[in-house]
């Protein structure tokens, strides 16, 4: 899947390459490079407008596969439910950024007019890929699954935030980025604990964690409560950021992401109200028949040393998010200035 995505990749980075003016001491005997500060820096690399948008589009379709976001994520869920624990914390922490960054890093700085020009299809593809994700996760009960697809509506959020064009926006989608790689691996952590410790990932068949796994209870509980923007976590800065943007951009419109997020919401703390504290019996819960009548035991000493670091970062990020804010900001307010203005002008565009 990924692969195939790469390809189209592979051949805008191509097109681009050939496209490229020799540079003194660069490059191979052709001439051209691989340069990307060079890239950016060169007048006009692609003088065709067509062939222009249409490396774009290649590019587009690499990165949005590698985030992922719909209609190319149908491979996250089951990459995530086969994937060992290690694997899916890894996945979903570092690789899924990297198609973000290469969308910003890439897209937006050497192709500025052609990133303005599709500014629709993003926020139409953040817009589907946020309730598709959110609505779907909400239909789960894998628990593996079910952060899979909030993965989903989370790189929507992403996009919106590109969308705006605002330096406030891009930061937040940054920041959600870097929020999203703490607090997605902590809620993989917590779906490994639980197919340790009770031989299953549906949450469904499960009642009152909490009064057979208090720790793990906890971790699952603030996982959660971060996924969903709970203030004084690390995804409540990124996610009113980008929502302060895009109402600054784009107005009224800013409802329905916001809305969406609420009644999401909603639905999680009910769910989790149920699969954590909620229980017939007060001294049981209800317990899968995976474990056939044995008592689970709670997380142990290395287990929860890894997932009270990871929340410990959430909850540092959400109460100082000033320490990596300032840098990410700086970093969007110069892509704006330096790269997208001279293009919102010749494309006429204001956000």
């Amino acid at each position: 899947y990924t692969f195939t995505a790469s390809v189209f990749m592979l051949i805008g980075i191509l097109v681009m390459y050939f496209h490229t003016d020799a540079i003194a001491g660069l490059g191979s005997l052709s001439g051209h490079h691989f340069d990307l500060v060079a890239m950016t820096a060169q007048d006009n690399l692609i003088p065709s407008e067509g062939l222009r948008h249409f490396v774009w589009i290649l590019l587009f379709i690499g990165f949005a596969t590698k985030m992922p976001s719909v209609p190319v994520h149908t491979w996250l869920p089951d990459a995530h439910v086969q994937a060992p624990t290690a694997g899916s914390m890894l996945l979903a922490g570092v690789m899924l950024k990297m198609g973000a960054y290469g969308f910003l890093r890439i897209s937006m700085t050497v192709f500025p007019e052609s990133t303005i020009e599709f500014v629709p299809l993003l926020i139409f593809l953040g817009m589907v890929s946020l309730v598709y994700g959110a609505w779907v996760c909400m239909g789960q009960t894998n628990l593996k699954r079910m952060v899979a697809y909030s993965s989903v509506s989370h790189m929507g959020l992403i996009f919106l935030g590109i969308a705006t064009m605002q330096p406030l926006g891009i930061a937040g989608a940054l920041f959600m980025m870097f929020a999203h790689g703490i607090i997605s691996p902590l809620l993989f952590a917590v779906a490994g604990a639980f197919k340790h410790h009770y031989h299953t990932l549906e949450i469904g068949s499960m009642r009152g964690i909490a009064h057979h796994s208090p720790w793990l209870a906890a971790h699952m509980m603030l996982g959660w409560m971060a996924s969903l923007g709970l203030p004084l976590l690390a995804g409540f800065v990124a996610e009113v950021a980008i929502l302060i943007a895009f109402w600054m951009t784009y107005g009224w419109l800013v409802l329905l992401p916001a809305l969406t997020l609420i009644v999401t919401a909603a639905y999680y703390l009910n769910s989790m109200q149920r699969t954590i504290f909620e229980s017939n019996d007060p001294d049981q819960g209800i317990l899968p028949d995976t474990l056939h009548g044995e008592n689970p035991s709670d997380l142990t000493w290395h287990e929860n040393a890894g997932m009270l670091t990871l929340a410990a970062m959430t909850a540092l990020f959400g109460i100082m998010p000033f320490i990596f804010w300032d840098m990410m900001s700086d970093w969007s307010s110069g892509i704006i200035i330096n790269t997208m203005i001279e293009a919102m002008q010749t494309q006429e565009w204001s956000p």
